[in-house]
């Protein structure tokens, strides 16, 4: 024999009489010897019913022939052989019995199958169905009491492991390292105990085939192994079958729930009403939004639930749903005003089975869609650069204002930052974290700012949005507008935009039932008001509604020590985003912008001051040129006559005859030959001011 292997043997010889020592003064079941037994001919007469077999000479150092068997059992073998004896594990506690929910659910299957083993295998036989998890501890053994009594004798009781530390070389423990059917038998085996047994094992797969464990039947080694194996692999067929079914059972408990907690979880109401017209589903916000209670409601017929027609009816019909719909229900018991969308659920037909109604309160999609269509508040009070007297002032007013809800009105020219003052108004006040939404009356066409203002219903006119659409009102209702250039508002819209402003609430075009808001307005003008209501531009008992609390801000040229201080602010910003050096300016280039007009005001500085820096090739501004005028440009001698439209015109015959007659509107009338109400419109068209000054003017 190899000297080294009998060296092995003998340490493991000595081992084997610790452990069996310890074993008798433990009163759990015994834990099978772990390696490999010294081989002596006493031990083969005393332990073993054969002798010669292929362990029996690996254990005196000689390989098996190759293909005498399976190669994994091999493996084992020399896994065992190569511990040390301080490895060998001695007698440990029974494990608790494992926790698989999975296995629980089919170990009665067991009992069931093993009757069918039994006749097949005859009485002759003992048998035994071993149900482990995949951690190889013994979940349940179902067969005769004395064979059971007999494998939990040699470890293989409930709560015990099959691992192959534990038990030694097993067809268990195997098929699960393998993920594939193995037998073991007779010499197979290092535990004695497990001497004259035979053991065929099988995974257990679940769902996406994931290894849940295994089965394994148990016999006297006198059974043949293609019956035993075969046997096996049925029974885990079988049981792997009904593992994906309890799995997959257990899958759609968890996702109904899941989906349930979901359902309920959403701010939006939602509803699922069948082919019969009764609630399948109604999750909390749905019946707080309704005013009903989802459990009494389930199984009940939605229009006797209601004292409105519900709205989704028709699409049981039609099997046309719709998305993001606005509703406005007026009935006995409730006030709804909802965005609804309504998807209808169909067979293989195409017929609808159900429709799910999802829905939300139209103020709360408000809210949402003033987060995202509301103007950025960049600037605050901080962000107004200036120290002059006036500018002070006018912050000062702008401060106190921004602590109110009155609205206000900004007087300034174009350019001295009108629109900066009221985002600084705004997020100065209780309003900042509502929407602030910004309106250039002068950007928007005569035709459009109506509906851009109070919005409008559907089909209220050519080309309207389906389903209607919510103005700039109802967008910034809660925070603020800001009108600006008001002037340029057309005067029948002025009136409306007075109503507006005293009863607090607008109607859509095309609708009857008007909708409140809460808003506070802001407006700027870049023209005297008073001039403009004198020529009858301006209505004056809208000036007065908006001229609660008046700010004029000064122009450029009215606080010239400010400009210093806006240049190089101006300079640093836009040397930054060029990516050039901080620049500086030179006095001269200060004196000689202090000394020019600055029509244009902050806005023209910050431009001038941009394009310095962008054409810049140093890093200081050393001069600075006046540029000409815009408002005087110098006219082309050889200018030819212009060309004009029809239009212009009729404006300036109309515009003439009323000048004529001192804007006398009846005389003016009969003179063109058309009806006065006629004129009247032509007069709003083409923006003519009406200056006499008579008590006939209107006539």
């Amino acid at each position: 024999m190899n000297p080294i292997v009998e060296q092995r043997l003998q340490r493991h010889a000595f081992h084997i009489k610790r452990t069996t020592l310890q074993i008798g003064s433990f009163t759990g079941p015994r834990r099978p010897t772990l390696a490999f037994p010294a081989v002596t001919d006493s031990t083969m007469t005393a332990r073993h019913s054969f002798s010669d077999t292929p362990r029996d000479r690996f254990l005196r150092g000689e390989e098996p022939p190759p293909g005498c068997l399976d190669e994994a059992v091999l493996s084992s073998w020399r896994r065992l052989r190569d511990r040390a004896p301080e490895e060998a594990a001695g007698p440990v506690p029974r494990e608790r019995p494992s926790a698989n929910q999975l296995l629980g659910n089919i170990a009665a299957t067991g009992a069931l199958i093993l009757g069918s083993i039994r006749l097949i295998l005859g009485r002759d036989h003992p048998v035994a169905i071993v149900l482990v998890d995949r951690d190889l501890i013994i979940h349940s053994v179902a067969g005769d009491r004395s064979f059971v009594e007999r494998l939990d004798a040699a470890g293989l009781g409930d709560g015990g492991s099959a691992v192959e530390d534990a038990v030694g070389t097993n067809a268990i423990d195997l098929c699960l390292r393998e993920r594939r059917p193995m037998v073991t038998s007779n010499w197979h085996h290092v535990s004695v105990d497990l001497t004259n047994t035979m053991i065929a094992a099988a995974p257990l797969f679940g769902l996406n085939t994931a290894l849940h464990g295994a089965i394994a039947l148990v016999s006297d080694a006198s059974v043949g192994t293609d019956t035993l194996s075969g046997l096996a692999l049925l029974c885990a067929e079988s049981t792997s079958a009904q593992l994906s079914a309890v799995e997959t059972s257990g899958n759609l408990d968890r996702m109904l729930v899941e989906q349930r907690a979901i359902i309920d979880s959403i701010s939006d109401g939602l509803l699922v009403v069948d082919e019969d017209g009764r609630v399948r589903h109604m999750n909390a916000p749905a019946g707080r939004i309704l005013t009903l209670n989802p459990e009494q409601s389930v199984g009940r017929r939605f229009a006797e639930l209601l004292d409105f027609e519900p709205i989704i009816a028709p699409i049981f019909r039609t099997g046309i749903g719709y998305y993001d719909r606005e509703l406005i229900i007026d009935s006995g018991r409730r006030h709804l005003h909802l965005i609804d969308t309504a998807i209808p659920i169909k067979d293989v037909q195409g017929k609808v089975q159900s429709v799910v109604n999802t829905f939300r309160e139209f103020n709360r999609a408000k809210r949402i869609a003033q987060q995202i269509a509301g103007s950025p508040v960049r600037y605050t009070f901080d962000d107004i650069i200036g120290t002059s007297d006036c500018l002070r002032h006018a912050i000062g007013d702008a401060r106190k204002a921004a602590l109110g809800t009155a609205n206000v009105l900004l007087n300034g020219p174009s350019g001295s930052g009108k629109e900066v003052f009221a985002q600084a108004i705004h997020a100065h006040g209780d309003r900042r974290d509502a929407p602030f939404i910004a309106v250039n009356c002068a950007a928007l066409p005569r035709e459009l700012i109506e509906s851009e203002l109070f919005g409008y219903v559907a089909g209220s006119f050519t080309g309207a949005q389906k389903g209607g659409r919510p103005g700039k009102f109802e967008m910034a209702s809660g925070g603020t507008i800001f009108l600006d250039e008001i002037t340029e508002m057309p005067l029948d819209l002025q009136a409306k935009l007075l109503r507006v402003l005293q009863e607090r609430e607008v109607t859509r075009i095309g609708a009857t039932r008007p909708i409140p808001v809460d808003v506070r307005v802001i407006a700027a003008s870049n023209r005297n008001l008073k001039d403009a209501i004198a020529r009858r531009e301006f209505r004056d008992d809208l000036y007065y509604r908006l001229h609660v609390v008046s700010i004029t801000i000064p122009a450029l040229k009215d606080r010239r020590n400010d400009i210093p201080m806006l240049a190089t602010h101006f300079l640093r910003k836009y040397a930054a985003s060029a990516g050039k050096p901080v620049f500086t300016i030179s006095d001269a280039a200060l004196r000689s912008m202090a000394a020019y007009e600055w029509p244009g005001n902050v806005r023209e500085l910050e431009n001038t001051l941009e394009r310095l820096v962008v054409l810049s090739e140093g890093t200081e501004i050393q001069r600075f040129d006046p540029p000409d005028d815009p408002r005087t440009p110098t006219p082309s001698p050889i200018a030819p006559p212009a060309l004009r439209s029809l239009r212009e015109h009729e404006r300036d015959v109309i515009a003439a005859t009323l000048t004529h007659v001192d804007h006398n509107v009846t005389r003016a009338a009969e003179i063109l030959g058309i009806a006065r109400p006629t004129l009247y419109n032509k007069i709003r068209d083409y923006g003519i001011a009406l200056q006499r000054t008579g008590a006939d003017k209107w006539s």
